[in-house]
């Protein structure tokens, strides 16, 4: 094998640091090669941040924002991996190499590579996830029924709470290692990307317990990162002297207690109106069919009875299903006319402007644009946090300097994080509740750009710290793998990392052979 790349999920560099000692793996990565924190794309979510690190390329370069997003126009986008984004993984089997794509998110539907394809999450039930068609059965025989994810559910909603999700995600996790190493055999790929999702599920539900030491969830976190550890040695073993190993995450993660509701603070502060009434049925009765599902029916019930149902209706049970509604339901509720911004949320508050509707389309003026965004700025540089008084710090992304592509005018306006001074502020889109803060949110961590890299191979230096952003990571493997890195990629080769510059004819020969 030539390259190994083994993403894991919203890993956090201080979270490894602080656990180092614990984590060999990692820590002999560190020690024989090179590693650093990781600065995520804008949004730092698994879709697009996935596929800006296979393709080197901001999300407006390829128009994929999320796993489900809505533009400037309004309209439900689903975030997908297409061949001609131009991922790592399609240009090396260009180039003859074979290779092998394993539970990357947002690589539904699969499709044709030199190698294979295993779709990762969302993945519709009962439809294809496997490129060869005929991979899906054997590998559903050879781990006694593979699984994507965890449908439908979170700890507070599943019957057996805590401990039942614990272990569907402990399943989960065994399968995809175990299937990791069946396709690494059967199919001897050049060059195979992967991906692991057990610390960002466990950090976005039991961080809320860290700082609990008398709770039997307290070590839930530091488990995970030593089991992840784990599956990484598992999977060196597949390696040699001549592979280039890359472990890295997409993002990071931050605790959060806190809740913003976004557009309400947009309403309150005279930018956003909504209509008179708003339908509410369909909320009512998917929401209540959901939540009567979860709480009768036990988690391995569930599990067999979503891989059954047809996706017209699975779908709409699942969380992505209600984030849908969610969306719709807001875009429903707004009174276009009136409103000069709205945010569709996500971890960085993506808030556009409303250069359709409003007043005439007012808002296409470029110095009415100037002067509503500068208005915003100011109206959340000034938030203070409700329960401690402290100033909240806003970190502010403008479309002009964050994004170039093709697809920028579908990119927010303004993208804003706003932080307490040791967490995140989560944030809520939803419309109708008349609350401008809350302090139950659903999850207990919110994502953040701060992910972690490291990488050893042939001539990579030992023990170096460099930083990096996510975009440097396919045009540095091209490189070290003999591939072209085409002009347009806005990553860029870290030569810095290596102890005698780029690999030699005669040597990336023989690393390719």
């Amino acid at each position: 094998m030539k390259a190994l790349v083994i993403g894991l999920d919203a890993a956090s560099p201080a979270f490894i640091d602080k656990w180092i000692d614990q984590l060999p793996n990692l820590r002999s990565l560190y020690s024989t090669g090179v590693h650093g924190t990781l600065r995520s794309v804008v949004p730092p979510s698994s879709v697009p941040a996935w596929q800006c690190f296979a393709t080197g390329k901001n999300p407006a370069k390829l128009g994929v924002w999320g796993f489900l997003s809505i533009g400037p126009d309004r309209q439900l986008r689903h975030g997908r991996t297409s061949q001609d984004i131009g991922c790592i993984w399609d240009l090396c089997g260009k180039a003859g190499l074979k290779t092998g794509v394993f539970n990357v998110p947002g690589t539904y539907p699969p499709y044709p590579v030199n190698g294979f394809m295993v779709s990762g999450f969302p993945t519709p039930p009962g439809k294809a996830w496997a490129y060869p068609k005929d991979l899906m059965k054997r590998l559903d025989k050879a781990v006694d029924g593979y699984e994507i994810d965890v449908p439908l559910t979170k700890p507070s909603e599943m019957k057996g709470g805590e401990e039942a999700y614990l272990k569907q995600v402990e399943r989960l996790h065994r399968k995809c290692v175990e299937s990791a190493k069946l396709l690494l055999e059967w199919y001897h790929p050049d060059l195979f990307v992967m991906t692991l999702q057990g610390i960002d599920m466990v950090q976005h539900d039991f961080s809320r317990y860290m700082d609990k030491p008398g709770s039997e969830y307290s070590d839930v976190i530091r488990d995970w990162y030593v089991r992840l550890d784990e599956a990484v040695g598992e999977l060196k073993k597949f390696t040699t002297s001549e592979t280039y190993l890359l472990t890295l995450s997409d993002h990071g993660s931050m605790p959060i207690s806190t809740s913003l509701h976004i557009n309400e603070f947009l309403k309150a502060k005279g930018v956003l109106a909504v209509k008179s009434a708003t339908p509410k049925k369909g909320r009512e009765t998917w929401g209540s069919l959901r939540s009567v599902i979860l709480k009768r029916l036990s988690p391995n019930m569930i599990r067999a009875v979503y891989r059954i149902t047809p996706d017209s209706l699975a779908h709409r049970l699942t969380v992505s299903g209600q984030h849908e509604r969610t969306l719709t339901r807001l875009v429903n509720s707004i009174d276009w006319e009136n409103t000069k911004a709205f945010s569709t949320g996500g971890p960085q508050a993506a808030i556009y402007l409303n250069s359709l509707d409003y007043n005439s389309g007012e808002l296409r003026d470029l110095a009415k644009r100037a002067e509503l965004l500068a208005s915003l700025e100011e109206m959340l540089n000034g938030l203070t946090h409700p329960r401690t008084g402290e100033k909240i710090r806003a970190v502010f992304h403008l479309r002009e300097d964050t994004f170039t592509g093709p697809y920028r005018e579908e990119a927010p306006d303004l993208a804003v994080e706003l932080f307490g001074q040791d967490e995140k502020i989560h944030i809520i889109v939803t419309l109708g509740t008349g609350e401008v803060w809350s302090f139950s949110p659903h999850l207990s961590s919110e994502h953040v750009r701060e992910g972690f890299w490291a990488m050893a191979g042939p001539s990579i230096l030992s023990d170096f710290k460099q930083d990096a952003s996510i975009l440097d990571m396919a045009p540095t493997l091209q490189r070290l793998l003999g591939i072209e890195v085409a002009p347009d990629l806005d990553g860029r080769a870290l030569e810095s990392i290596l102890s005698d510059g780029w690999p030699d004819q005669a040597r990336r020969m023989r690393i390719t052979a």
